[in-house]
């Protein structure tokens, strides 16, 4: 990672250079939106929630160390608190992260600019604030100042913006999920030097941030939980990705729901929502309670990006349970491969998918040659599009046969002409994410074959009366040379199982008491003249 993150500072520093940054004032007001600067950089007590998010990837100028960053200040009421603050620190190379989150009081909390003092509990006075020049007190234009300490390490750092903000929903005020709005733009390219302490290093730092502002009344601790992703590219290019799931586990195809702002250039920017965003990879958190997606492929016109976190184990666990990590990135554009760096936040965790038959719902007798079988998902998921393998079994579910796999739909014809007559027949259903990390088994009821003549119909067979029929439990068996009446239930388990004598006359009309048996259909074996002879029964206990 540390020689792509080398790259990624060549570029955007050249760019910084050849730009001629003429947005870089205040005040600035980016045409067509609602935001102004700096006094949008500030605190606006109006509105319900708000907050200041920044992620970097910086490395170590003594060690070489990769590490990575995210600290955000949240003003709404928390408790007691004015807020609190989370700050996650961690060592890309060696996979060591550390959360820490902290509810603040905020002594100065600026509505004209971007003036943060925070005290948190059992903890030092952190900052974000506008950098000013030392000479005079005036505010330096997108610059900032930010400084944390955890447990296990601190940053002091100076964010120097190299590229214009980006204005999200193209005014920076938008809908997002069911009914909520948002003000929001992105500072997708931040130079970042100073220092960083992660457990006993402290050494000076170079490299790359980003800093999102949100306020509105969209609170992620408490509405539709989310994907968001930041993706900074070697070719300049920048893409702030929200993709928001309903409460039932949808992403609607709407502006609202799907949120993809991209930054091409100074002059040139969109935000769109006709983008696809499939997922290729899950992870369980150690103590198998929460699932999130951990690689993404992503396309919106010639674009094809993959997306792949660097560490499944990043969680957040307070005030609520999300992934905060890095990512790597490899993409396609017109057929040239390009990389980069960025970052997801996960509010959405993925469950184990839970399968239910519905042909065959219960026990069943199949007359035809094929027939359709049925299934749900009983908790569907967008973000997890199920495949599923089908197979059989006649042995009672000793061993089972693949009849398809990797099916994409709830159902499947099955031509089950080549299986004998009279046989039990039993499915096993497995549905799983697409590798193989949220899966479920489940098993059918027994379906009974009966293709060729039809139970009752058996032409060339011995004749045999079932009476009465439906029956309230006393079951008469008429027939010549009976030897054996076995009776089964529709899941193939044997009920009632008597051999005779066919010497004797009796042995021509047997009874067959079945009353301590439910009502329901039964299958009647009947051995007559060597022959068998199946018929249909119904308990129906009048």
């Amino acid at each position: 990672m540390k020689k792509l993150t080398l790259i990624i500072l060549f570029n955007f520093g050249l760019l910084t250079f050849l730009g001629a940054q003429e947005w870089k004032t205040y005040p600035y007001h980016p045409e067509g939106s609602v935001i102004y600067f700096p006094a949008d950089e500030g605190h606006h007590p109006e509105e319900p929630s708000e907050w200041w998010y920044t992620v970097a990837h910086v490395t170590g100028e003594t060690t070489g160390t990769e590490y990575a960053f995210m600290m955000t200040f949240f003003a709404y009421p928390y408790g007691a608190f004015d807020g609190f603050r989370i700050f996650n620190l961690s060592n890309e190379d060696e996979g060591i992260f550390y959360a820490e989150t902290l509810p603040v009081f905020y002594s100065v909390l600026a509505q004209d600019s971007l003036n943060i003092v925070a005290q948190p509990t059992l903890g030092p006075q952190e900052i974000l604030v506008n950098k000013t020049n030392p000479i005079d007190g005036s505010i330096l234009p997108f610059q900032y100042i930010l400084k944390a300490e955890q447990q296990n390490g601190a940053i002091d750092v100076v964010l120097d913006a190299f590229k214009p903000p980006l204005i999200i929903g193209d005014s920076g005020l938008l809908n997002q999920g069911i009914e909520n709005y948002t003000y929001y733009y992105s500072q997708t390219g931040l130079n970042v030097t100073g220092e960083i302490t992660f457990d006993t290093i402290t050494e000076s730092v170079t490299g790359l941030a980003w800093l999102d502002r949100q306020y509105g009344s969209f609170n992620p601790s408490t509405d539709e939980k989310y994907e968001w992703f930041s993706i900074q590219l070697t070719n300049g290019m920048d893409f702030n990705i929200y993709n928001i799931f309903t409460n039932d586990n949808r992403i609607p195809d709407t502006s609202t729901y799907k949120i993809c702002a991209i930054y091409f250039d100074e002059n040139n920017d969109t935000t769109v929502s006709s983008y696809s965003l499939e997922r290729l990879a899950y992870a369980f958190t150690p103590d198998k309670v929460q699932c999130y997606s951990q690689k993404w492929r992503f396309q919106w016109n010639n674009i094809d990006l993959t997306i792949t976190a660097v560490n499944s184990e990043n969680e957040v666990t307070l005030p609520f349970r999300f992934y905060e990590g890095s990512t790597t990135i490899t993409v396609t554009i017109d057929g040239a491969e390009v990389s980069g760096l960025g970052f997801a936040e996960l509010l959405h965790s993925y469950k184990i998918p839970v399968l239910l038959f519905e042909n065959p719902d219960t026990a069943a007798i199949w007359d035809k040659t094929g027939n359709t079988v049925r299934w749900q998902v009983l908790n569907p998921d967008d973000g997890n599009p199920l495949y599923y393998d089908l197979a059989y079994s006649t042995d009672g579910g000793n061993s089972f046969t693949g009849i398809a796999t990797d099916i994409t739909e709830t159902s499947f014809l099955w031509d089950y002409s080549n299986i004998p007559d009279s046989t039990y027949c039993y499915f096993r259903l497995m549905g799983y994410s697409i590798d193989k990390t949220l899966a479920d088994t489940i098993f059918s009821d027994s379906v009974f074959i009966d293709i060729n003549t039809g139970i009752g119909e058996h032409s060339g067979l011995p004749a045999v009366t079932v009476y009465p029929n439906p029956s309230s439990g006393m079951v008469n068996i008429v027939a010549e040379a009976i030897s054996l009446v076995e009776v089964s239930n529709l899941s193939g388990q044997l009920v009632y199982s008597k051999t005779f004598d066919f010497s004797q006359a009796a042995a021509n009309r047997v009874t067959v008491q079945l009353t301590n048996q439910p009502k329901g259909i039964y299958i009647v074996r009947t051995v007559s003249g060597g022959k068998s002879v199946y018929s249909k029964l119904v308990l129906s206990h009048l």
